[in-house]
């Protein structure tokens, strides 16, 4: 079941990167009063608009929403933040956009906003590769969901026995990770991401397919699954 779940779960899970700032929304209240709860399509007009704002911010404020909260920031309040016009009215927005998401606002720490950078942090430390952690595969999930219940890391590779629903027999690996998580908010109970390495550069991605980690997929008579060996599939 767990395998069935990690299957359905990372062949949507891309969808659900970009959906993630939307279901955070659902306990954030709207940072403009004009708009609705729903999401309004831009104009081709005001995508124009927000993209001449968006090359006009300072440097600090264009860091702040294209790295620092790109993962967590709602549709609604990117537009929000691009629509204002001084940098009074934008740390004004940045401080209410960390206290809406404070489990106490009242204290003068931010929990939400320390884990957070706490994250992003650990993100570069541990999953740089030439890019910066944060932009990995592993980066982008550990930002988002945090630290996983359970880490099976293989970074060197190595014999692999696989299960019978990947068809069974032994074959070897290229570095590879899986992710169980015992619950997500959105997604359910019992999730698994699987992160391959086939470059050996270090750089993971996620995959979908279990196949993807077979160093020897593409070696003729080699790391041949159960059917195989028994001749009773090529």
């Amino acid at each position: 079941m767990a395998r069935a779940v990690r299957s359905l779960f990372v062949s949507v899970f891309s969808m659900m990167i970009s959906l993630a700032p939307v279901v955070a929304q659902q306990e954030v209240p709207s940072t403009n009063p004009a708009t609705s709860t729903s999401p309004q399509k831009l104009t081709k007009e005001q995508k124009k608009k927000m993209g001449r704002a968006l090359k006009e911010l300072d440097a600090q404020y264009k860091q702040w929403l294209n790295e620092d909260v790109v993962y967590i920031i709602a549709p609604e309040e990117r537009t929000a933040f691009l629509q204002l016009s001084t940098s009074e009215e934008r740390e004004q927005f940045i401080e209410q956009f960390w206290l809406r998401r404070s489990s106490n606002p009242d204290l003068p720490e931010n929990d939400f906003k320390e884990e957070h950078y706490r994250r992003i942090a650990y993100a570069n430390e541990h999953y740089a590769s030439g890019i910066p952690g944060w932009k990995t595969d592993r980066g982008r999930t550990y930002i988002i969901w945090g630290p996983a219940d359970e880490v099976d890391s293989h970074p060197t590779g190595g014999t692999y026995d696989r299960p019978m629903n990947e068809g069974g027999g032994s074959t070897s690996t290229y570095p590879w990770e899986m992710w169980r998580y015992r619950y997500l908010e959105g997604i359910g109970n019992n999730v698994e991401i699987e992160f391959v390495d086939p470059s050996g550069s270090g750089e993971y991605h996620m995959t979908m397919d279990p196949s993807e980690k077979d160093a020897l997929l593409h070696v003729p008579g080699a790391g041949l699954s159960l059917m195989e060996s028994m001749g009773m599939a090529s």
